[in-house]
């Protein structure tokens, strides 16, 4: 049974081989003619297996390249995306350091153009929502801020009604805003010299109330606080104005009659940008003739 072992029958033929491929490597190993075209004609035939493993290799060198590559351009990026993002901020940083300059300058041509006693206070907080405009400020009592002190800023170069101060402690202070529903002013109408009270609005606007519809206001009109107190026909008071006269409110941008016929209403833009507002001026002190 053992004679007829299929690796019984198979090892005489491995011993073939094995002499086969002894006797081509020393052909192939040496230097007879026939030996060398042998060794060309197999060069020959192995050339396509080498073009093919040549290739193939190729292949896979060129792939780790590309994956290097990309690897490298994502860190390119990344880099220059931080490199963007600080470029980003300090440009808004200079973006708010300019705002900031235009205001002082602004601010600090009203002491010099402005006959009052004004004291600069910083914004530090205001009302997010629409319904109240009032900001607090970074002075107080100890600085001399008293309740009912008219506040200014400054819009296109001249003097503008802010608000006046309604709360103070000792290191703060509240001011609310004219565009406050709750705010009022008697104004004038600078070129035709029309009076009228300028009140609050809710969303920040202005409407200057009580103008004669005789009176030859129109739209582009500046409106200036007035520093009168204004009556009706009786005689009694309408308004008070605690403000001095001829601080900046706004300009008509609309006008209105009344359903009586005697008055009119006007839409004022305010001539300060309170949501952009940073600083303010507290009035200390002025006269008024």
């Amino acid at each position: 049974m053992l004679d007829g072992s299929p690796h019984r029958r198979s090892r005489p033929g491995l011993w073939f081989a094995a002499a086969t491929v002894i006797s081509l490597l020393l052909l192939l190993a040496s230097q007879t003619p026939q030996a060398l075209t042998l060794q060309e004609v197999t060069a020959h035939a192995l050339d396509p297996v080498r073009s093919g493993i040549s290739s193939v290799g190729a292949g896979i060198s060129g792939f780790f390249t590309t994956i290097g590559e990309i690897d490298r351009l994502r860190s390119e990026n990344d880099r220059l995306r931080g490199e963007l993002a600080g470029v980003e901020a300090r440009l808004a940083e200079l973006r708010e350091a300019a705002a900031e300059n235009a205001e002082l300058r602004g601010l600090l041509g009203l002491t010099t153009s402005l006959q009052m006693d004004l004291l600069p206070v910083r914004i530090l907080g205001r009302d997010p929502g629409n319904f109240t405009w009032e900001v607090g400020v970074d002075a107080g009592t100890t600085d001399g801020v008293r309740i009912g002190m008219p506040v200014v800023a400054a819009a296109d170069g001249a003097g503008a009604l802010a608000g006046s101060v309604v709360a103070a402690g000792s290191d703060s202070a509240t001011v609310r805003l004219v565009v406050d529903a709750r705010a009022s002013v008697v104004a004038i109408d600078q070129q035709s010299r029309a009076l009228g009270l300028v009140r609050g609005q809710l969303g920040g606007q202005l409407v200057m109330v009580q103008i004669r519809a005789t009176d030859k206001v129109a739209v582009g009109d500046s409106i200036v606080s007035a520093g009168l107190t204004l009556t009706d026909a009786g005689g009694a008071g309408i308004g008070r104005s605690p403000y001095p006269r001829g601080l900046l409110i706004g300009t008509i941008q609309a006008l209105e009659l009344d359903p009586d016929g005697l008055t009119r209403t006007a839409f004022v833009r305010p001539a300060i940008d309170f949501a952009a507002a940073g600083r303010l001026l507290v009035v200390l002190h002025f006269a008024q003739d």
